[in-house]
Order: structure tokens, then C-alpha cells, then sequence
């Protein structure tokens, strides 16, 4: 597939919207979690909380990209998002039903707005759907320690919020190559062809998704986890499109597959092993993106919610314990394999297509 050429406005959107990306998720899950220690109605009412959290900013994605898409409203739904972010974490009590529902969606709307105008201005890289969703792992950290133990002010993180939806409303302007579909757009496959190669990219994600849970649950926890899987996650997701686009889609992101295998499958529960087994997993992430966007490039937030559904669908199990039983060795060997089969085989078929980089 043949790269187009980016605007400067559009090499650096990516990052802004990838920082405030940061914001959103810390905002929201800081305020989840919090409320969900501060129910009353017990451990149970607490785990709903934040399930019902999980599955309303994943799985609201795909529906709500599809409405966004067809009345045009990416840019209005980014800005909504986050303001509703920043509203989360307003001085006075909120129940936690009202905080649940309103950081998830807003998390939504603020997820398939700027994933979408970031997958529309991509000139069908990888690298500037990694720039934008890498900082959402150091948040979503952030979010989780200061939910879980009550330390840290959100005041910072309200005001930031605040000043970032005033920038974007007065500042940041559409720029012209937002337009641009990836080159071989009007080369899609049939419609089974195409489902079937849909189908294995959000089999990869899903797969990602519930390893990426289980990656460390052998590991004893402490501050090393609680900064290590962010900053795993982070750096994976960022340098893993840059990577892609140098080398090749397909050569990097099943080559990293496989190097992830052994050290998260036999860990051991050893961070000097799992965590960069975690770093080249995650390193997948924004090829899945930018290859499920390359599907139906005139629907980019509905691309870039597809595989949030698909995320959520792999974490479902991890949410009971019984699900959790699943975690070991050579279950990881088996879903890691299939991710790479699986990815590989749809990498390999959109770039005959002209629609993935070799």
C-alpha cells in the first residue's frame, strides 16, 4: 500500500490527541474506581460499577462510531467526551450509578471521535494510531492507583481536562487530509471475503486483550507491576506502529507475536520476562487498528470501535473468577499462536489487496 503524504497538522495531532487521550482515561477510571470503594451496596455493587464502566466504554464504541460516522460528528463527539471526562471528577457527590454511566460514555464518545479523525488522517500508517492510543495505558495506570488508593488530587487532571476542551473547541481546526481514504480503498474484497478478514483481525484483538490480563498473574504485585504493565503497554503500543511501517506490517507485528510467546507463557511470574513479553504483545496494536480501518475506510470511528467491542469481548472472561482459572502456561502458547496465525493471515491477504503494507 502506498503511504500518502501528511500535513504537519496531522503528525502532531496524534500526540495532542494521544495526551489528552491520557487525561480522559485517567479522569474516568480515577472517578469509577473511587465511587465503586465508596458505594454502599457492598463488594458486589462495587464489582457492577466498574464492570458496567468496562462494558459501556468498550462496547458503546461500535454502535455509537456507526452514528457518528453517518452524521459526520467525529470532532463534536471527541470534544463532548471529554468534557463529560472532566465532569466526572466535579467537586460534589455523584452517585456511583450517575458516575458509572457518565465516565463510560464520555469515555466513548471521546475514544471513537479522535480514533476516527487520527485513522481518517493516518495516509494509512500505523504509527499515528500508536501515537494516540499508547498514552491511554500511563492513564489508565494513573487512573487505577489513584482510584484504588485514594491518593493523588484530580483537581490537575479536572483543570487540564478543562483547558483541553477550550483548546480544542477554539484551536484545533480539521485539517485537509482528514478526507484521504488508505490508498487501495476501492480495491475491497467481496462482502465474505471481507467479513472473514475482519473476523480474524478482531479474533487477534480479542486474544490480545484477555493474554494482556493474564500476562502477569503469576507476578507478585507492588509499586514494579503497578508501573511496569503501564509502561509496557506504552511503550508497545508506541513504537510498535513506528516499527511496522518501517519494516513491514506483517514481519513485525507476527514476528513480535512469537517473540511474546515464550516469555509470557513461561514467565514464571518473572517481570524481567513478562514485561517485555507484554511490550511486544501490545506492539500489535496499532497495525489492528489501521488494518480494520483499511476495511471500511469511509467509517474510521466505527473501524476504530470495532476492535475497542472486540477488546471487551476477551476481557469478558477475566471479569468472574472462573474466567481467571483459565490463566496458564499453555494457554497462552495456544491463544498466542492463533493471534499470529490469525493476523498473518489477514495482513498477508490485505496487502495482495493493496490494502496493508507488505
Amino acid at each position: 500500500m502506498k503511504l500518502q503524504p501528511l500535513s504537519a497538522q496531522s503528525r502532531f495531532r496524534p500526540a495532542i490527541y494521544g495526551g489528552i487521550h491520557a487525561l480522559v482515561d485517567a479522569a474516568c477510571v480515577a472517578a469509577v474506581v473511587r465511587a465503586s470503594h465508596g458505594s454502599t451496596v457492598g463488594d458486589l455493587g462495587a464489582f457492577w460499577t466498574v464492570a458496567g464502566y468496562d462494558w459501556l466504554a468498550f462496547g458503546l464504541q461500535f454502535p455509537l462510531g456507526l452514528l457518528v460516522d453517518r452524521l459526520r460528528l467525529a470532532r463534536l463527539s471527541m470534544i463532548v467526551g471529554a468534557a463529560i471526562a472532566a465532569l466526572v471528577l466535579a467537586p460534589g457527590p455523584i452517585p456511583s450509578l450517575a458516575t458509572m454511566i457518565a465516565a463510560g460514555v464520555g469515555n466513548a464518545l471521546f475514544h471513537l471521535g479522535a480514533g476516527g479523525l487520527v485513522l481518517r488522517s493516518s495516509g494509512g500508517r500505523a504509527a499515528p494510531a500508536g501515537v494516540f492510543v499508547a498514552p491511554g495505558a500511563l492513564g489508565l495506570g494513573l487512573g487505577l492507583w489513584m482510584g484504588r488508593t485514594g491518593r493523588g488530587s484530580t483537581f490537575p487532571i479536572y483543570v487540564a481536562l478543562a483547558f483541553a476542551v477550550i483548546a480544542l473547541v477554539t484551536l484545533d481546526k480539521p485539517a485537509a487530509d482528514e478526507r484521504n481514504a488508505p490508498s487501495g480503498a476501492a480495491a475491497q474484497p467481496a462482502v465474505v471475503p471481507w467479513l472473514i478478514l475482519l473476523m480474524l483481525l478482531l479474533v487477534s484483538v480479542a486474544v490480545r486483550s484477555f493474554v494482556g490480563f493474564g500476562a502477569c498473574f503469576q507476578c507478585a504485585g507492588g509499586l514494579a507491576v503497578v508501573i511496569g504493565l503501564p509502561a509496557a503497554g506504552f511503550l508497545g503500543k508506541l513504537v510498535g506502529g513506528m516499527v511496522a511501517d518501517r519494516l513491514g506490517w506483517l514481519r513485525v507485528s507476527t514476528g513480535a507475536l512469537l517473540l511474546s510467546l515464550p516469555l509470557i507463557a513461561f514467565s514464571g511470574g518473572s517481570l524481567f520476562l513478562a514485561l517485555p513479553g507484554v511490550l511486544l504483545f501490545q506492539s500489535t496494536m496499532a497495525v489492528t487498528l489501521v488494518a480494520v480501518y483499511a476495511l471500511m475506510p469511509r467509517w474510521p470511528a466505527t473501524a476504530f470501535g470495532l476492535p475497542c467491542l472486540a477488546l471487551i469481548a476477551g476481557a469478558f472472561p477475566t471479569f468472574v473468577p472462573a474466567g481467571k482459572q483459565l490463566f496458564g502456561r499453555w494457554t497462552f502458547v495456544l491463544l498466542i499462536a492463533l493471534s499470529a496465525a490469525v493476523l498473518a493471515v489477514a495482513l498477508h491477504r490485505l496487502s495482495r489487496r493493496g490494502l496493508a503494507q507488505d
